[in-house]
């Protein structure tokens, strides 16, 4: 019975470390749950709510991602938020017109790619229309699109006046924009402008992307009634012009703790397990993360955290031992096929 409960977390990529972003919340531990005294989750969604510039800092994999898409993941209330990728610009991450130019792309993009069908009765811009909800299921998981696309027409709006406006200097932009948020905020919504990928600069050749990112690129945002996430890797703080840079633009600091124990770490894994078991209970006896995981793995994964591994690695690392585990029909995950993984 054991081996068929690997085998189904296994095919259902339980332990995927790198999942998507609306999928990585639905796995999200609290860390204030975690860590007393660190009321990270309510210091976040505090601050996007009162439209805050926010400094989301940790290192690469230390839980960022997850923590956004639990806060401002499809179910989240009373907030719109709009994940911005810059990554793939490189240095041109530090002009200001692209940074425009990809929020004013990922607008209408969000508007099509939600999974909304807008139905058109020839209602006027703002007035409800009926809609159809739809939702994706990705490796197990059920996963619904963001809700507030479809309120009060925000949709067609940003559409229209995306695709009927040829913005060509940066204040024409930052007016598209705004006319954007418009409707947004007629639906009583604090927009929030999502740059999730922006702590992944920390090549020594990518500090002039750093400081021309936060020194330059993004203070135009600040003339917009939004709040702001930017991932912050703790290497940028390292440097006192880039800190500074930082300080000036970013008026909210949230960093991320470490998982504090082992048992931490397993209330990680057992989230998954619980999950994708299909128990809401996580006291069902059934399927607790022993039996499927001994004690001594989980010890020897927090090792290889406690030695630098990230906590994005330690649940690869899982993920890793379960199939080679499948894959010898085992019926339990433990410390020697964590070991097997780590030397691989």
């Amino acid at each position: 019975m054991t081996l068929a409960r690997l085998k189904l977390l296994s095919d259902q990529y339980a332990f995927d470390a790198t999942p998507r972003i609306d999928d990585v919340g639905v796995y999200h531990v609290p860390f204030e749950s975690m860590s007393a005294g660190t009321p990270v989750e309510r210091r976040f969604r505090g601050g996007a709510l009162r439209g805050e510039r926010i400094a989301l800092i940790g290192d690469s994999g230390s839980g960022k991602t997850s923590l956004v898409s639990h806060i401002l993941g499809p179910t989240a209330e009373a907030v719109a938020p709009v994940l911005v990728p810059v990554h793939s610009l490189e240095h041109n991450a530090t002009k200001e017109n692209l940074i425009a130019d990809m929020i004013i792309l990922q607008l209408p993009r969000l508007a099509r790619e939600t999974g909304y069908q807008i139905k058109d009765n020839n209602d006027s811009i703002g007035e409800k229309r009926q809609v159809t909800r739809l939702s994706r299921r990705s490796r197990g998981v059920s996963v619904q699109s963001p809700g507030w696309m479809a309120r009060a027409g925000i949709a067609e709006q940003i559409e229209r006046q995306t695709t009927t406006t040829e913005p060509n200097t940066l204040v024409d932009k930052i007016e598209v924009i705004h006319q954007c948020l418009q409707p947004i905020h007629g639906d009583e919504l604090m927009p929030v402008f999502v740059f999730d990928d922006t702590d992944r600069w920390t090549a020594a050749a990518e500090e002039t992307i750093v400081s021309g990112f936060f020194g330059n690129a993004i203070r135009w945002l600040a003339d917009l009634q939004a709040s702001v996430v930017v991932a912050t890797h703790t290497r940028y703080l390292e440097s006192t012009r880039q800190n500074s840079n930082l300080l000036t633009f970013l008026d909210t600091q949230v960093e991320l703790p470490r998982i504090p124990s082992i048992d931490q770490l397993a209330r990680i894994l057992q989230q998954r397990v619980q999950i994708h078991s299909g128990h809401s209970n996580g006291d069902d006896p059934a399927w607790q993360l022993e039996d499927v995981v001994e004690p001594s793995a989980i010890e020897e994964l927090y090792k290889q955290y406690e030695q630098g591994s990230s906590l994005r690695t330690v649940i690869q690392l899982a993920h890793m031992a379960l199939v080679e585990t499948v894959d010898a029909n085992k019926d339990t995950i433990t410390s020697r096929e964590i070991q097997a993984v780590v030397r691989a």
